[in-house]
């Protein structure tokens, strides 16, 4: 039974807010500053090989990986 509240518990704390991250957003200033998850500003640029921008967060220069991600 102490196994099950564990679990439940462990759910609780670190799925369920990244899946409200996920879906509606919140969270954000916790998971940039603890996760490194950047958002990029509207402003993107092209240098013929990468995709850059500015994180809306942080203002550090953020690229695009070949998945969609940025970094």
């Amino acid at each position: 039974m102490t196994g099950l509240i564990v679990l439940v518990s462990f759910i609780l704390i670190f799925f369920v807010p990244i899946i409200l991250y996920e879906k509606f957003g919140l969270f954000k200033g916790f998971y940039h500053d603890i996760m490194g998850w950047h958002e990029p500003t509207d402003e993107r640029m092209f240098d013929g090989c990468s995709l850059h921008s500015r994180c809306k967060y942080c203002g550090r220069e953020i690229m695009q990986d070949s998945h969609g991600n940025w970094f």
